[in-house]
């Protein structure tokens, strides 16, 4: 019978590794190649320190030339983008408008205070920006709102919460919270399709949440809201995938915005916060990547996904 691995092998002899070539460093020959270097280059030997700055020198300006290449790049990212971000007048939505808009993406903010959004607006870098103002749960005011915006794409963001047990709310609390969270959004996304079909492509992020993977109590009505929405996205990419129109879902965990952060800095919420296996709350500027990965043109193999930004929140439970 042949051994086990990790078995017979006692009796064998030791295989002892070929001696170094400098014998001041115990490892592989090809390892010491840089102390060869060292110690056998000419300009060591009239000016170690100086050398050895220059080095360091040019690795720093390298590392600066690929930084400030990159930068230019994440900037122009969504040139020629415009980009419709439901509630966008605070919040993670705010957040979404001004990473777009930073990658050189035209944003249509949406919102009801329509002070808050101009100035929002008024705050954007580059050009090109707008803003509207639409009932999401009306699908005829949403409908009439959204077209002739010629949209690239969606970020369906507008939601609220309702933090009562479910045998507890209202027949309104949970009317209100499936209105807004799911059927709302999906009005949003049924305006923008036509044009996207029209155009020959489109991609629709539909921010979700961690809790509709795994609910909490308290949030029961808010967790079915954000689950549904999650299987609407694998629908929606499913069925429109031949129209060249990508579906995702972004599903953050609890992210500090201008409008939860004095509780989730609070003792009040320490409970919460031992659940998440980094023992923190994301800062709203943490989802950006994920964001910028699914909005970006150039990513077009991604659809049907959710990516979930929650400091492991999920995996803790």
């Amino acid at each position: 019978m042949p051994p086990i691995l990790g078995h017979g092998l006692a009796n064998k002899p030791a295989i002892s590794p070929p001696r170094p070539v400098c014998p001041m460093v115990p490892c592989w020959p090809w390892a010491n190649l840089p102390i060869l270097f060292i110690c056998f280059h000419p300009g060591l030997a009239v000016a170690p320190r100086k050398f050895l700055s220059k080095l360091s020198n040019q690795s720093s300006n390298r590392r600066n030339r690929r930084a400030n290449t990159g930068r230019k790049g994440m900037d122009a990212q969504l040139a020629g983008q415009r980009i419709l971000v439901t509630g966008s007048s605070r919040g993670l939505g705010a957040e979404f408008a001004r990473c777009i808009a930073e990658a050189g993406g035209s944003v249509i903010l949406h919102g009801r205070d329509q002070e808050r959004l101009a100035a929002m607006k008024s705050s954007l870098p580059g050009a090109g920006h707008d803003m509207v103002s639409f009932d999401i749960r009306n699908i005829e005011e949403t409908t009439r709102a959204v077209d002739g915006l010629e949209l690239t794409g969606l970020v369906n963001n507008a939601g609220i919460t309702d933090t009562k047990p479910i045998h507890e709310a209202s027949e309104e609390d949970i009317r209100s919270v499936l209105e807004t969270n799911l059927i709302g959004n999906l009005y949003v996304y049924k305006a923008v399709v036509p044009q996207f079909m029209a155009r020959g492509g489109g991609v629709i992020v539909n921010v979700a949440s961690v809790l509709g993977h795994r609910p909490l109590p308290q949030v029961g009505i808010y967790a079915a809201s954000k689950a549904a929405l999650i299987q609407a996205t694998r629908s929606g990419a499913l069925e429109l995938a031949r129209h060249q129109i990508r579906v995702n879902a972004l599903c953050p965990g609890y992210v500090k915005t201008d409008i939860n952060r004095d509780f989730l800095e609070s003792p009040a919420a320490d409970g919460l916060r031992k659940k998440i296996l980094l023992r923190r709350f994301a800062e709203a500027s943490e989802l950006r990547p994920a964001l910028m990965m699914m909005l970006d043109p150039s990513n077009s193999y991604m659809t049907g996904t959710t990516i979930t930004i929650d400091g492991g929140m999920e995996a803790g439970l």
